[in-house]
């Protein structure tokens, strides 16, 4: 297995091998996005710009049907999300020596916890194109952009 590469298939796995630095950036992202969905039925955060994009109106131009809809589903979908971030962060704080193992229900857990984290990111330091992202955070996105598609090719 190559270390800090893509993400590989071995032995029925899906594997790679995070840095120490890596799993701290991540871990940081996935709290910070936690909090942020713990906030969700908050109605102070009902502008937070993150949580607009990830938890959307469901009926743009109707607010009576998203208000109905958000009430219905808002708190179950923010939960959903914050169990992805959750499970990426008890995945990384448990791998053997860096190296994250995962079946295939694990890692589209995955995918969808670092599309949440890219887009969050994205939100917050106003990041519209990847390749002109040439900002740390931008290095970021674009970083949780390719290993996020290194997941999506094995699958």
């Amino acid at each position: 297995m190559r270390i800090l590469g893509e993400f590989q298939r071995r032995h029925g796995a899906i594997e790679r091998r995070f840095t120490g630095a890596e799993r701290k950036m991540i871990g940081n992202l996935s709290n910070g996005l936690a909090e942020t969905l713990a906030a969700a039925d908050d109605p102070a955060a009902y502008e937070d710009v993150v949580l607009r994009r990830l938890l959307p109106d469901a009926v743009p131009g109707d607010p009576d049907a998203s208000a109905e809809f958000s009430a219905a589903t808002r708190e179950r979908l923010a939960a959903a999300k914050s169990e992805g971030v959750h499970r990426i962060v008890q995945d990384l704080d448990s791998a053997p020596g860096g190296v994250v193992r995962l079946d295939d229900e694990g890692a589209i857990v995955w995918v969808k916890a670092l599309g949440d984290l890219r887009i969050a990111l994205a939100e917050r330091v106003g990041i519209d194109n990847v390749q002109k992202a040439t900002s740390p955070q931008g290095l970021v996105y674009a970083w949780l952009t390719w290993l996020q598609g290194s997941l999506v090719d094995l699958l």
